[in-house]
C-alpha cells in the first residue's frame, strides 16, 4: 500500500489553482457499494502515475465519519478498517484524470440506507437534504478560493435496501425521478446533468424484487443523459459487497458509462451519422424460384467472401420460412460479389428432433480457425405451437464448405428458460435471431430475440456452451425490435436492430451501445428504411411479398474488418426492383 499524506486544504488549493482550469465536480452518492464497504485500504491500489495528488475529495459517511467538510487529495477514508477504506470513486477519478479531466469527488454515502425511508425526498429532512447542504458548502468553499467549478455528473449506486420493502420498491422509480429532477433543476441548475445509476442485480433482495433494477433501467431509457450500469460478474467479498478488486473494476465501468453519456449525442446538422454512412451496392444473392433471406458473411482462409443465407422454394416468405427453409452457401471473390451457389450447409432433419423443420436465420463466424454457424429451427411449423417452439442451434466446420458437425450431437444450444422468474419464460416466439460475440475477456456472448421482441443475452465460458441466460432483457424497448447483429466498435458493445414501430424511425434501424455488453442504453439511428438510400422512384416496382407497407431491411448482417463495419447485407419482404421473390442486397460503409 502506498502511504497518502493528507495535505491541508489551504496548501492544496492554491497549487491546483495555478493551472486556472475549472474543477470537474462529480457527486457520488448511495449506500454500501458506493462507499466501498469492504474496500480495505490495506489493498489500496498503487498510484504508479502519481494521480491522486491532483484529485480532490470531499467525503461524508453520514453519521459516521467525514473529511470535516474539507477538500483533501484522493486517499483512503476514515473508518471500517485500520488503514481506512476506499470505493469505486478511486478508479473512476483516476481514469478521468488520465483522460484529461481535473476531477473532484463529492462523496456522500451511508450503507444500509433506503431512498424511501432514509434519503427521502427534497425538503423531507432526510439524507438527501443533508447532502445538498454539504454540497453547496463544498462548492462555495472552492469558489471563495477563486476556483471555478463545473458539476459534471451524479453517480447514484443504491437500491438494495429499498428492494427489501414492498412499499419502498413500488415507489422507488417515482422517488428516484423526483430526486434527480430536484438535483438538476434546483441544486446544480443543469437539466441535462449526466447521471449514472447502478445497483447490485445479484444481491438477494434484488433477485426477490427486480423492480428496483427495472426502475433504474426505465429511467435511463427515457433520458439520453442517464445511463444504467451493471455489477454483473464483479467479484464479491460476501453476498452483498464487492471486493477491493471488484470496486476498482466497478469504478472503471462507471467511468466508461460517463464517457458514453457525455459523448453520445445525436449528430448535429452537417455531421455524418452511422446511418448516413451506408451506400447501396447492389443485389448480393438472388435465385430464380427461391426466396432468399438472412445473408451472413465471413472471409474464408481462401480469401474469398462466403455468404450463408436461408432459402426455400416459392415467391412468398410465409409459410416457407417455418417449414422448408434451409441454409445455403454462396461464394464470391470479394465482399461485393458476384456470388454463386456452392452447397447446402444445413437443412431440417426431417426426423422427430427439435430441428425437424425450418433451418433459418443463419449467422456465421470464424473463431479459432473454426467456422461457427448458428441457426434456428423447430419441430412443428403449424401455428400453434410455432413460433414458441423455435430454438437456437450451432454447428462447426474446419472449412467454409463443410461438413458441418452439430454441437452436442443434436446441435441444440439454447431454448426458452423454464424458470418463471425469467423475462422470457414460456416466450410466445421462442428463441430466435442469434447473434454471437467473442468478449475481450474470453467469454462468449450470445444475443437473441425473445418475448415481446426484446433482445436477451446468454453467456458461456466456452464457444459450445453451456450458455447461461441473463434473467432480464438487455434492451429496454416497448416497441418491437428484431434482427439484432452484435459487434464491437470504438471500445463499445453494439447491437444493430431493426425497429418495426418507431423508437427512432419506423422501419429503420437502431445502433444500441453498451459499455459492458449487458445493458444497452444509448441508441442512435443505425440505418434508414430502403427509401432513404434508393428514393421512391427506384422502388416504384417493389412488390410486397411479406409484412406491411413499409419497405424495410430484414435480417441484416455485418461484415467487420479491423473493428469497423465494412459491408451490410440485408434482405427485404419486397423485391425492390420487381421480380418474383425476395433477394438479398449489399451496402458499403463509408
Amino acid at each position: 500500500m502506498k502511504t497518502v499524506t493528507i495535505s491541508a486544504p489551504f496548501l492544496l488549493l492554491p497549487l491546483l489553482l495555478a493551472a486556472q482550469n475549472s474543477l470537474d465536480l462529480f457527486i457520488w452518492a448511495g449506500q454500501s457499494n458506493a462507499q466501498g464497504y469492504t474496500g480495505d485500504a490495506a489493498k489500496y491500489p498503487e498510484d504508479g502515475e502519481d494521480l491522486d495528488k491532483d484529485i480532490l475529495l470531499n467525503y461524508t459517511v453520514f453519521g459516521k465519519a467525514s473529511s470535516d467538510g474539507k477538500w483533501v487529495p484522493m486517499q483512503p477514508q476514515k473508518g471500517r478498517y485500520p488503514a481506512g477504506h476506499f470505493g469505486p470513486e478511486l478508479s473512476f477519478a483516476r481514469e478521468l484524470t488520465k483522460a484529461g479531466y481535473r476531477p473532484g469527488i463529492f462523496k456522500y454515502i451511508r450503507g444500509g440506507t433506503g431512498l424511501e425511508k432514509d434519503w427521502k425526498g427534497p425538503g423531507d429532512g432526510g439524507i438527501y437534504d443533508s447532502m445538498v447542504v454539504g454540497l453547496k458548502a463544498a462548492i462555495l468553499q472552492l469558489e471563495e478560493t477563486g476556483y471555478p467549478v463545473q458539476v459534471r455528473g451524479f453517480i447514484w449506486i443504491q437500491g438494495e435496501t429499498d428492494a427489501g420493502d414492498e412499499k419502498a420498491a413500488n415507489t422507488y422509480e417515482r422517488n428516484l425521478m423526483e430526486m434527480i429532477a430536484h438535483l438538476r433543476s434546483e441544486v446544480v441548475k443543469n437539466d441535462t446533468l449526466e447521471v449514472i445509476l447502478g445497483v447490485d442485480e445479484q444481491q438477494y433482495l434484488l433477485e426477490e424484487r427486480p423492480i428496483i433494477r427495472e426502475a433504474q433501467q426505465t429511467i435511463a431509457q427515457r433520458d439520453q443523459h442517464i445511463i444504467y450500469t451493471t455489477m454483473y460478474g464483479l467479484p464479491k467479498a460476501d453476498r452483498t459487497h464487492l471486493t477491493p478488486a471488484g470496486l476498482v473494476t466497478h469504478g472503471q465501468r462507471i467511468y466508461k458509462a460517463y464517457t458514453l453519456a457525455a459523448n453520445s449525442r445525436p449528430a448535429e446538422s452537417g455531421q455524418t451519422s452511422f446511418a448516413d454512412r451506408w451506400e447501396y451496392i447492389g443485389s448480393a444473392v438472388s435465385e430464380p424460384g427461391q426466396v432468399v433471406w438472412g445473408t451472413s458473411p465471413v472471409i474464408g482462409e481462401d480469401g474469398k467472401t462466403h455468404l450463408y443465407a436461408a432459402r426455400w422454394p416459392g415467391s412468398r416468405v410465409e409459410p416457407g420460412l417455418r417449414s422448408h427453409s434451409e441454409i445455403a452457401h454462396y461464394v464470391g471473390n470479394g465482399p461485393e460479389g458476384p456470388f454463386v451457389f456452392s452447397d447446402i450447409a444445413l437443412k431440417g432433419s426431417g426426423k422427430d428432433t427439435w430441428d425437424r423443420y425450418g433451418m433459418h436465420n443463419p449467422t456465421i463466424h470464424r473463431i479459432n480457425d473454426q467456422y461457427v454457424l448458428l441457426y434456428i429451427a423447430n419441430d412443428n411449423y403449424q401455428q400453434p405451437p410455432h413460433p414458441s417452439n423455435q430454438k437456437i442451434g450451432m454447428a462447426l466446420s474446419n472449412t467454409p464448405y463443410g461438413p458441418w458437425n452439430k454441437v452436442h450431437g443434436d446441435g441444440l444450444l439454447l431454448e426458452v428458460p423454464n424458470n418463471p422468474r425469467y423475462w422470457n419464460f414460456n416466450a410466445s416466439n421462442g428463441m430466435n435471431n442469434p447473434a454471437l460475440l467473442e468478449h475481450p475477456n474470453g467469454r462468449f456472448y450470445l444475443y437473441l430475440k425473445s418475448e415481446k421482441a426484446r433482445m436477451g443475452l446468454a453467456v458461456s465460458d466456452k464457444l459450445t456452451g453451456p450458455y447461461v441466460q441473463m434473467p432480464f432483457p438487455v434492451t429496454k424497448n416497448e416497441q418491437a425490435i428484431e434482427e439484432g447483429t452484435a459487434f464491437r466498435m470504438d471500445d463499445r458493445f453494439c447491437l444493430l436492430t431493426t425497429v418495426n414501430h418507431g423508437l427512432v424511425e419506423k422501419g429503420g434501424g437502431i445502433r444500441w451501445q453498451s459499455i459492458d455488453g449487458i445493458n444497452f442504453e444509448q441508441k442512435e439511428q443505425g440505418f434508414y428504411p430502403a427509401e432513404g438510400y434508393l428514393g421512391k422512384e427506384k422502388l416504384a416496382n417493389a412488390i410486397n411479398r411479406y409484412a406491411g407497407e413499409l419497405i424495410k431491411f430484414e435480417r441484416h448482417q455485418l461484415l467487420m474488418e479491423h473493428g469497423k463495419p465494412r459491408y451490410l447485407y440485408v434482405t427485404s419482404g419486397y423485391p425492390w426492383f420487381g421480380g418474383e421473390a425476395p433477394v438479398s442486397y449489399s451496402f458499403k460503409y463509408n
